[in-house]
């Protein structure tokens, strides 16, 4: 399976990567930023997932979901989207709400990750 993970954070990167890489033989790509991991999509479209980090300085990860979604290659590609924010709070669910609008997005996680429910998201989604 091939994965991008898209996040402005790059310790957060890093163990992710390391919790996936130790788990699987995924594939794993990094972006630092939501326009690096839009283009790292275009020129490469054959992700199997992107894991997306919400909350980014630019271009965040709400606007990375609509780019995808406007692009016939991008919107096959499904999102799984991470958040520092605590899942039941009021903020995130208002930005669910947007981003469930939006046909890529599959699954939400809180950071820092738990192993079992990452690898568990990542299953339905395969």
């Amino acid at each position: 399976m091939k994965i991008l993970i898209i996040d402005d954070d790059f310790d957060a990167t890093v163990t992710l990567k390391a919790l996936l890489m130790g788990q699987s033989d995924y594939t794993i790509d990094v972006a630092y930023g939501g326009r690096a991991g839009l283009n790292m999509m275009i020129a490469d479209p054959s992700y199997d997932l992107v894991i997306l980090d919400v909350m980014m300085p630019d271009f965040s990860g709400i606007d990375v979901c609509k780019a995808m979604a406007e692009s016939e290659e991008l919107k096959k590609i499904p999102v799984l989207l991470a958040s520092a924010l605590p899942i039941n709070s009021n903020e995130l669910g208002e930005l669910l709400v947007q981003f469930k609008a939006l046909v890529v997005v599959k699954g939400a996680l809180e950071k820092p990750f738990v192993v079992e429910d990452l690898l568990a998201e990542i299953k339905k989604i395969k």
